[in-house]
This record gives C-alpha cells, structure tokens and sequence, in this order.
C-alpha cells in the first residue's frame, strides 16, 4: 500500500519525467527550427553546393568563349616561363575571363545573385564567398593547358582529377593564325588514337586538343568518371594495335605475350575459377 510519502515521490518523479520530455520536445522543435531558417538565409549556397561541378564546368565554357575573343591580349603573353611551363600570363588573363564570365553565370542563375567569385593563378582556382565570408566547395579548380600541337602529354594520373573542367589553348605556329580555345572535362580530352602505347610508369595520358568542345557547343553535360576508368583504354589500345599494321613496339610483343598465359591460364580453369576471376575484376575493366 502506497504512503502519502511514496505518492508524493510519484508524482514527483512523474512531473520531473514530463518536464524533462517536453525540453527534448522543444529542444528538437527549436533545432527544426533553426535549421529551416539557415536552410532558407543559405539557399543560394546550398544550390552552390549542390550544382558545383556543373557550375564550374559552366564557368569554364564561357571562359572559352571570351578567351576567343581576346586575340591581341593572347598574341602579348609571355608563354612556358621557366622550366615549370606554367604559362603565368596566360593563367592571369584566363582568371580575369573566369570572374567576367561568373556574372554571366549569375545572371542564369538567379539563385546565385548573393554569391561572388574570385580566381587566381595557377590555373583558374575559384574561391566563392557570400558577406565577405568564403564558401567551401568539393571543386573550384579550372586546369589550364597550352601547346602549338594539337597533342600534349598530360599530367600524371595518380593524383589526377580526371572529371574537373579543362581549358586548352591551341597556340598558332604562324603569327598570322589565330589562338584557338576550347573546354571540357580532363576525361574528355584523354586518349590521343585508339592504338597509343601505355606508358611504362604512372601514366599520363595524352591530352587531344581535337575532343575538346568549341565555344560555340554550350549544352555540354557534366559527366563523372571513376578513377581508373581511363585502364579499359590502354587495354583496346594494346588489341587495336595486335590486329592493325603500326610501328613496331616492345609494348607490342608483352601483349601477345600476356594474351598468350591468359589464355594458358583460362584453358585450364574450373568454372567456380572462372567465375571468381570475373567477379574479381574492376565492373569498368567488364
């Protein structure tokens, strides 16, 4: 039988119980709250956020598109200083285009209107702000490439971020000829025939000045690629060259040579081995 003791302890522990459930309600209400409000006061850096690497492959096409139209500043750079080739001047006048084509970006997007944009060499790095406070996005990098060949090496795979946007300058041989600019992403360049050789080291892919888009193409569609999608590549390459008349390569005689043990190899698997084998390889090597 209860005292007035323990029914008072009861009730209590029981107002206790309630008052301290409807803290967590409110807390939670108010987190709710709160949270709507930073949602609506930051909705033009969530879309940021959101569309990054559409945005800055957007930034990059009309980027294009005014480098092609600032010949005489073109012909005055001072191009490949040093031994790092980093095309300072160059670099300089691209990061000027990059924030004249960021109003033009804004103008499409409305959404954008609080947001600006500064680049710096080198390349075009773009550092987003809003209030003077900067906004940290997954991408803000704009490679930046320059040859008279339509054909360069590229940079070294291993730390490469293959789907970020990628402007080349195609210099003229003749002073007479115009620079021709086109953009982009890294992927989109890669790969300079469909018998190249691979390289014997980190690779670097070619880049092909002639897959890139011209200013003039707009719609161009961000797309993403996986890191190693670029090894499916060297591997046709490799049969491409077996079943085609090129010049000679050592690369040549270790493909038959691999061609020859896989097939050695498979002759005398079980299925359960073959079956293993196929789920072992990368779905981008299938």
């Amino acid at each position: 039988m209860l005292t007035d003791t323990s029914v008072n302890e009861s009730k209590n522990l029981k107002l206790k119980i309630e008052s301290k459930n409807t803290i967590i309600l409110l807390t939670h209400i108010y987190s709710i709250t709160m949270a709507t409000s930073s949602e609506l006061l930051d909705k033009d850096i969530m879309y940021l956020l959101q569309y990054n690497s559409k945005i800055l492959l957007e930034i990059a096409a009309i980027t294009t598109t005014i480098l092609n139209d600032k010949q005489q500043q073109l012909q005055l750079c001072k191009w490949t200083d040093g031994e790092s080739n980093t095309d300072t001047e160059f670099s300089e006048l691209a990061c000027r285009c990059a924030e004249e084509a960021w109003l033009s970006v804004r103008q499409q997007y409305p959404q954008l209107n609080t947001i600006t944009m500064i680049s710096n060499i080198p390349d075009i790095n773009c550092t987003f702000s809003k209030n003077g406070k900067t906004i940290k996005v997954p991408k803000n990098k704009i490679e930046l490439k320059s040859s008279k060949n339509q054909v360069m090496p590229g940079s070294t795979i291993g730390k490469l971020d293959i789907n970020q946007p990628l402007i080349y300058c195609h210099r003229p041989k003749n002073a007479e000829k115009s620079y021709v600019i086109r953009y982009g992403q890294y992927h989109t360049a890669m790969g300079e025939s469909d018998q190249e050789l691979f390289q014997d080291r980190t690779p670097r892919p070619q880049l092909n000045f002639a897959k890139l888009y011209t200013s003039s193409q707009t719609e161009v569609v961000y797309s993403e690629k996986k890191k190693d999608d670029w090894i499916p590549h060297y591997g046709k390459c490799a049969v491409n060259r077996l079943k085609n008349n090129v010049n000679y390569s050592w690369q040549d005689t270790l493909t038959k040579s691999i061609v020859f043990e896989a097939l050695q190899n498979i002759e005398n698997m079980t299925r359960e081995e073959l079956i293993k084998l196929r789920e072992s390889f990368s779905p981008t090597l299938l």
